[in-house]
């Protein structure tokens, strides 16, 4: 199943995977804030940094993210979905 918190260290791996094999890279968005107070609490070097710090670092790994607004009671209905790539978009 899904919702598990990721490491920093997971996500530049996973990136790096997918960039060496032309493979898009696309986070889930829907916990971004909780996963990057995650990786402040629990990963070596974060502490000093801000979640909002983190959640940038969070999203450079990736070509986009998708997100559910559905999630935590932002609203009843949609989502979106963003990309790094304004040739993309």
């Amino acid at each position: 199943g899904g919702g598990q918190p990721v490491s920093m260290a997971n996500l530049r791996g996973t990136s790096e995977l997918c960039r060496n094999h032309g493979i898009p890279f696309f986070l889930d968005a829907c916990r971004f804030a909780e996963n990057a107070y995650f990786i402040k609490l629990r990963e070596e070097g974060y502490r000093d940094k801000t979640p909002l710090q983190i959640a940038q670092e969070m999203f450079q790994c990736a070509d986009g993210c998708t997100m559910s607004a559905k999630k935590d009671g932002l609203s009843n209905i949609g989502g979106f979905l963003a990309l790094n790539d304004a040739a993309l978009a």
